[in-house]
């Protein structure tokens, strides 16, 4: 079953929800691409955490 997962758009700043399946921490690519429906734009998840990748990775 898939979670909620809600993060903040770093374009836009808005609230962004989506349902993606949580992963155990893998090694190689642990990230998965999602189409932002409010900039419509790439962002790419942490499908361990249900965060959005930021820029220090």
């Amino acid at each position: 079953m898939a979670d909620l997962i809600v993060f903040r758009c770093p374009q836009t700043g808005m609230n962004v929800q989506t349902h993606l399946e949580r992963q155990p921490k893998l090694e190689g690519r642990p990230f998965e691409a999602f189409s932002c429906p409010a900039c419509t734009r790439v962002h790419f998840i942490d499908l361990a955490l249900g965060r959005p990748m930021v820029g220090d990775r």
